[in-house]
């Protein structure tokens, strides 16, 4: 079980000091361990939350999305579901494989970091320093250093995260106080991981800390939770069927993905679809149309079609902050609402 008691031993797994467990193995076999895993041994990145309302097919299209997206080999994950966004935490489940007697919850620490509503601030950890960036009260950026990052590293970390206007200034490290649980609840549908994750030895610690309960009580409760987990893999079995067209797509994309590695390491040059993607995605947060795209080996030329109140040193501010280009111009063009945009090519792009 993932949790029992507010107060259950608090162990720690690090990467340089290794595991520091706390509590008898009385204790953490009746109250339930929680380990909390270094930032240096996670991968950290968000997602836009699937569509559709709280749903078990919605929480395992996440599931699978953020295998796709880990880069470690057979992970364990976290999920910090946010209002529109989901924060993915992953890590080698092998890390806790050879822990014995161990029956609790883990979790990153940074799930645990007190929030912020927004900004950006450096942050001390079990080993060394995490960046973050925060946004409406979720983050939506993290980037781990083994000590605090030389000015141009952390400059580097707000201009892919967008959050220049903070400056380059590398700011002093917070100590930071751990909370009892994470911001944000889990939703109801992760009950499908803990029905899993039941074992003989969870039943034994809830035998002990329910003796005075009456026998037809525990035997009421344990066939309803017989009947929600027969409810939730009849759900399953539908959803492996409805879940083929996503592995399909899913291979496509790699495909494809594969194919723009090859453009990029033949010509050394990145693709015009993936420039085009990039800057489509700015775009969209301007409601602005393009209607023509032009590429050379150095530069980048756009054809804009924008409404009245347009405001144009917003798109130009927002072109010079996107790592693939720079020197980014905006003109008018011949029609009524029509703007040119022409950038140069970052080198090696």
């Amino acid at each position: 079980m993932s949790r029992r008691f507010p107060n259950r031993p608090l162990s720690r797994l690090s990467a340089k000091d290794g595991v520091h467990r706390s509590g008898t193995p009385l204790q953490r076999l009746v109250l339930g361990e929680r380990l909390i895993v270094s930032r240096a041994l996670c991968h950290f990145e968000t997602m836009p939350l699937p569509p559709g309302s709280q749903s078990l097919h919605r929480y395992e299209a996440a599931k699978l999305s953020a295998k796709a997206r880990t880069p470690i080999n057979d992970p364990d994950f976290y999920f910090d579901w946010g209002a529109d966004r989901i924060g993915i935490w992953s890590w080698p489940k092998s890390l806790s494989d050879d822990l014995a007697d161990f029956e609790g919850e883990i979790l990153p620490e940074t799930v645990l970091h007190p929030p912020m509503e927004r900004g950006v601030r450096l942050v001390a950890t079990l080993d060394g320093v995490e960046g973050q960036v925060w946004r409406e009260g979720q983050m939506t950026a993290s980037r781990w250093w083994p000590q605090s990052p030389a000015p141009s590293d952390w400059f580097g970390f707000l201009r892919v995260s967008r959050e220049t206007e903070f400056g380059q200034d590398v700011p002093e490290p917070i100590v930071p106080t751990l909370r009892s649980s994470p911001v944000h609840a889990q939703p109801y549908t992760a009950l499908v991981d803990r029905i899993r994750a039941i074992k003989a030895r969870d039943l034994a610690a809830l035998a002990m800390i329910t003796l005075a309960v009456p026998g037809l009580f525990l035997i009421g409760q344990w066939a309803q939770l017989s009947r929600t987990e027969a409810a939730v893999s009849a759900e399953l079995a539908e959803l492996s069927e409805q879940t083929a067209e996503i592995s399909a797509a899913r291979q496509n994309a790699q495909q494809a993905s594969n194919e723009l590695a090859a453009y990029a390491q033949a010509l050394n040059q990145r693709h015009p679809a993936a420039l085009l993607a990039s800057v489509s995605e700015e775009l969209a947060r301007f409601s602005i149309r393009l209607d023509a795209f032009e590429q050379t080996e150095t530069g980048l030329t756009l054809v804009l079609h924008a409404s009245n109140d347009f405001a144009p040193e917003s798109l130009v501010r927002a072109m010079e902050n996107n790592p693939l280009m720079n020197s980014a111009s905006l003109e008018p063009g011949r029609g009524a609402g029509e703007w040119i945009l022409t950038a140069q090519l970052e080198d090696g792009q």
